[in-house]
């Protein structure tokens, strides 16, 4: 066995999956249970069982897991097993069954930004009002579809009103734009490689003895797409390991689907079930902590999180008065770990929302803490890395008209918004890509002669750019950059920061070519499309990292800050009004909590400026989940109230928080509303004197009320069922909107 892999230190659980050998295999995982190393170990293992390494195929949900495991797996054991993202193993698929998928395999792969511009001309040429129809609405309408696997004839098929047809028609049209500029959205790589194995038996069957054995990491976030191409992988030998932890499926919003981890024994009726429920990452503390808050859960597989670290560690729970004390008090936190000599690297702040960074990056500023924001996509999504990328996707893809169109504005060139839009109606009337039409648009008598040589010129300079892209990436980027005139723009109009901001991505492109065998343009493309946040994230940075809930997934740190535990923000006010996405957030509070190895703190501001409002603000349910009673303790740090020694159960937590003088809500019970006018409650959230009552009113809108501002009336009478102690006159005329 190698140094990496070896398997002397596995538990008993840990042995049973590393040597499970043929058959369907699912690894209930918790957090910090040494699952890499398990599924590092199992390649292995599979491998000196005679297991060829190219008969072996490992799916991860993040690049920089993937190249985790490959460390693992150094030397020649890693030689030929195909370690990957899903969409990296699609992009793979499609462009060798390319044909067999009715697609080109130069496709190009839309980023969020090109996405939404594709959409934007979809909702124009559909001629629908934007109000009603909104871009960015349509867009997500759309991935949907197509997580579910449900084509464009499917839904026109079923679509029965006014509101169906249009989205038919907006569907149609954005899949017809993106097919004429030869391109996929992230959706469409895992629809087209899942129909190409429902649709081609042959081509299913090839793949399966390809990869005669399959290891699918985090399978609770899979979707319905993922799904179905991992059973259609695996269904001709069952040789399918799954791993995975209901408990910290956080990804609802983008379509995964907890059932298919939660089903897999019904799909594999003879799979082999192994818990992981040792953890070495975390004090005890920490994961009894985890431990009762998840149990609220009911949508989960039971497990224990045990302590291999012995007993200790600390959670430790506060109040501030709003966000800027909150980020201050958490400035002084850090500064004193510090002043003790703790490496920053060690420490994290996590928050549901990016917005929430703003305050903790000034106090940090004002301070002298260095930071870090893990949130790497933003870099790519700059203005001058998109106009510079534009000049790549256009070479490896000619047909890409949103690159084209990006390309030809990155600078003042003599060719303009006229000539171009006269340019695409040209290309229309003649069936042709903008590039194709640019080289004779000398021909279309409507572009003036000087901006059509000017065209001719851009498309010329275009094929030799093209004539170099067949090796690394970064020489053909350093060309590009110079000739085409892009870099000289940037330097008259004084732009010295978005300048060095491409010789950083020059620079990450040499990278790219230096850890790639056959660097090619194509391949850095994908690589670039498929860039997420937690790729970004620099463990050796020497900075404290700053993150979302949502980004913390997969790491950990000795030192854990979670603010914002507010109702509200966590859980999000759009969770109130679904029990699934009650426990979703629920989950991705485990998942913070659970990157804690020694310590754990956890902060709510009692006002909180949002939507440019100074509210009152309600401390989280959750808080309660884990013990805080609701009552400060005088202490020498008089901010911190609470050190979990007792702990809530989920039947527990009406009593403990309290009676108290207002009214509770039955669901459906009918109420009024100043403001709103009539509705029925749909939930009630007794915590006592800050108890919240969720309504929809008849408006169609869903409001959640602090009852002790919401002045909520019987219809009809003129009692106030919320007549709880006065606070603030502004807050009691203006009702708490969480």
């Amino acid at each position: 066995m190698y140094s990496d892999v070896s398997t002397e230190q596995l538990t008993d659980s840990q042995r049973q999956a590393v040597f499970h050998r043929d058959g369907p295999l699912l690894v209930l995982a918790g957090p910090g249970s040494g699952k890499t190393r398990v599924i590092s170990c199992r390649i292995a293992a599979l491998i000196e069982a005679g297991v060829r390494p190219d008969n072996i195929c490992a799916i991860t949900f993040t690049n920089k897991a993937a190249e985790e495991m490959r460390r693992r797996l150094a030397g020649r054991i890693s030689n030929g097993v195909h370690i990957s993202t899903f969409h990296s193993l699609c992009v793979r698929i499609l462009r060798r069954y390319a044909e067999a998928a009715g697609i080109r395999p130069n496709f190009s792969i839309y980023d969020t930004n090109e996405q939404t511009r594709c959409m934007k001309e979809t909702v124009r040429q559909c001629d629908v009002d934007t109000s009603n129809f909104p871009p960015a609405r349509m867009l997500e309408f759309v991935s949907n579809l197509k997580n579910d696997l449900e084509s464009v004839e499917q839904y026109r098929a079923r679509a029965d009103d006014y509101f169906g047809k249009t989205v038919a028609r907006i569907y149609a049209m954005y899949q017809q734009i993106m097919e004429q500029n030869n391109a996929m959205d992230f959706d469409d790589l895992l629809t087209r490689t899942a129909f190409l194995l429902r649709d081609r038996p042959d081509i299913r069957e090839e793949l399966s003895r390809r990869f005669g054995y399959l290891l699918v990491d985090e399978y609770q976030d899979t979707n319905h797409a993922q799904y179905q191409i991992a059973k259609g992988l695996a269904l001709a030998h069952g040789n399918i390991c799954v791993t995975g932890d209901p408990d910290q499926s956080i990804y609802r919003w983008r379509g995964a689907d907890i059932e298919n981890i939660l089903a897999f024994e019904k799909d594999w009726p003879n799979a082999q079930v192994i818990r992981l429920e040792e953890n070495f990452r975390s004090m005890s503390k920490i994961l009894e902590t985890a431990d009762r808050l998840i149990a609220f859960n009911a949508i989960r597989k039971h497990k224990m999180l045990i302590a291999t670290r012995g007993q200790g560690g600390r959670v430790d729970i506060f109040a501030r008065t709003d966000e800027r004390d909150e980020a201050c008090q958490l400035a002084e936190q850090l500064q004193q770990l510090l002043d003790e000599g703790v490496n920053p690297n060690r420490m994290a702040v996590f928050y549901r929302v990016n917005s929430m960074s703003r305050a903790v990056e000034e106090a940090f500023i004002r301070r002298h803490i260095p930071y870090q924001v893990v949130r790497g996509v933003e870099f790519y999504s700059r203005k001058e890395i998109q106009d510079m990328l534009s000049y790549l996707k256009l070479i490896a893809n000619p047909s890409d008209d949103i690159a084209f169109v990006r390309a030809t504005g990155t600078h003042s060139r003599g060719i303009g918004k006229s000539s171009v839009d006269r340019l695409i109606e040209y290309a229309k009337k003649s069936g042709q890509s903008l590039l194709a039409a640019a080289h004779s648009a000398g021909k279309e008598g409507s572009i003036r002669p000087a901006g059509a040589k000017r065209i001719e010129e851009f498309a010329k300079m275009i094929d030799g750019f093209a004539a170099l892209a067949g090796g690394e990436v970064s020489p053909l980027m350093d060309i590009v950059f110079a000739q085409s005139g892009l870099a000289d723009a940037l330097r008259a109009a004084g732009e010295q920061t978005a300048i060095e901001n491409i010789n950083e991505l020059i620079n990450a492109a040499a990278e790219f070519d230096g850890q790639t065998e056959n660097p090619n343009l194509l391949d850095y493309l994908q690589s670039i499309a498929l860039y997420s946040d937690s790729d970004a994230y620099d463990p050796d940075a020497g900075r404290v990292s700053l993150m979302t809930l949502h980004a913390a997934k997969g790491l950990e740190f000795d030192y854990v800050f979670i603010i914002g535990l507010e109702e509200g923000l966590l859980p999000h006010e759009r969770s109130r009004s679904s029990k699934d996405d009650l426990e979703e957030e629920r989950r991705l509070f485990f998942v913070g909590v659970t990157r804690a190895r020694e310590a754990l703190a956890v902060s709510y501001a009692r006002y909180r400026t949002l939507r440019g409002q100074f509210i009152r603000s309600t401390p989280s349910q959750f808080l309660y989940e884990i013990g805080y009673a609701g009552q400060e303790q005088e202490t020498a740090d008089a901010e911190k109230i609470f050190e979990p020694e007792q702990y809530l159960t989920p039947q527990a937590v009406p009593d403990i928080c309290g009676q108290s003088d207002y009214e509770r809500f039955s669901p459906r019970q009918l109420v009024e509303h100043s403001k709103f006018g009539l509705g029925r409650v749909k939930e009630f959230l007794d915590l006592g004197a800050d108890s919240v009552v969720v309504v929809q009113f008849n408006s169609g809108k869903t409001k959640s009320l602090m009852l002790k501002y919401a002045k909520l009336r019987r219809p009809g009478s003129g009692t106030n069922l919320s007549s709880g102690k006065e606070e603030a006159q502004r807050y009691v005329e203006d009702p708490f909107l969480l």
